[in-house]
């Protein structure tokens, strides 16, 4: 997989899990969720950002 590819798949994952915490939301997610939910999307964040700064 290009590191172009790897991004778009980083940024969508980012997106629907943010999707999930937002207030269109279909089923409210319990505390615990939510917060591995947050670290996960902090991590994938993260990585995005190292993709974006070797890319450059």
């Amino acid at each position: 997989m290009s590191d172009i590819d790897d991004m778009k798949l980083l940024a969508k994952d980012i997106a629907n899990g943010l999707r999930k915490l937002g207030p269109n939301r279909a089923v409210a997610l319990s505390v615990h969720v939510s917060k591995e939910l947050l670290t996960d999307l902090e991590t994938k964040a993260n990585t995005l950002v190292d993709l974006l700064e070797a890319s450059s």
